[in-house]
């Protein structure tokens, strides 16, 4: 018996570990046996009904806590952000050309290019609870705010994130947004979305395209209001 006690020391504390929240909760979403099925910000279905901000929301939850959450500050960072110099407006700049935006995970940044210039660069948080995808993308459609929620209460990751600023959604319901909810720039931390920090991503949002028109708060790329590329890697 005295044989096996190394053994059976070591699966009493594996299963110790196991049963820890952050350990349990790191393993069973890299085995994908979560039952988390939050795989992106928003449903697609939903998008059309948003863009406006909502006054009636007064509490935001992140990681299953009551969070910090910057009403008066969100409304009027979303009012100020329209730019009035229509040449940094659209998919090309005053020289044409294109302006695009790379994402690298690896090095979780974010650089905005005009040509072979970037003109914008910050730290991201990409996905941590599920993959961000990687591609060649166009942005397909905007809005000023967005209601995001999903994750899990069982482990920890519930979120209910009400007026998320300025995103820009790259493919389906993932998008590049602003987050109010951490400062972890720099690591992953999302569902698949790519959090980024308010300031820089407002910028983002108005040089982009598809250009939102003054009181607009949602828009759908189209062919003459075509999207900028966004390639994830």
């Amino acid at each position: 018996m005295l044989r096996f006690l190394p053994v059976l020391l070591i699966v009493a504390v594996f299963a110790a570990l196991a049963n820890y929240l952050p350990i349990k909760r790191e393993i069973v979403y890299r085995l994908g046996i979560s039952g988390d099925l939050t795989k992106s910000c928003c449903s697609v279905d939903n998008l059309s009904k948003t863009g406006n901000f909502d006054e009636t929301a007064s509490i935001a939850f992140f990681n299953n806590q009551v969070i910090s959450y910057p009403k008066t500050s969100l409304a009027e960072a979303i009012k100020t952000t329209t730019f009035n110099d229509t040449k940094v407006l659209g998919t090309t700049n005053a020289a044409g050309q294109e302006k695009w935006i790379d994402i690298s995970l690896d090095e979780q940044k974010l650089r905005a290019y005009e040509g072979d210039t970037v003109v914008i660069e910050f730290p991201i948080s990409s996905g941590k609870w599920a993959p961000t995808p990687e591609g060649q993308f166009n942005i397909w459609y905007k809005t000023r705010a967005q209601v995001m929620s999903g994750g899990s209460k069982e482990l920890g990751t519930y979120y209910y994130l009400p007026n998320v600023p300025h995103n820009m959604f790259f493919y389906q319901g993932y998008a590049i947004h602003g987050a109010y909810w951490h400062n972890n720039f720099g690591q992953p931390m999302s569902h698949g979305c790519v959090n980024s920090p308010l300031a820089q991503v407002a910028q983002l949002f108005e040089w982009t395209g598809p250009v939102l028109p003054p009181g607009v708060n949602a828009l759908r790329a189209s062919v003459d209001n075509p999207g900028t590329r966004v390639n994830v890697h």
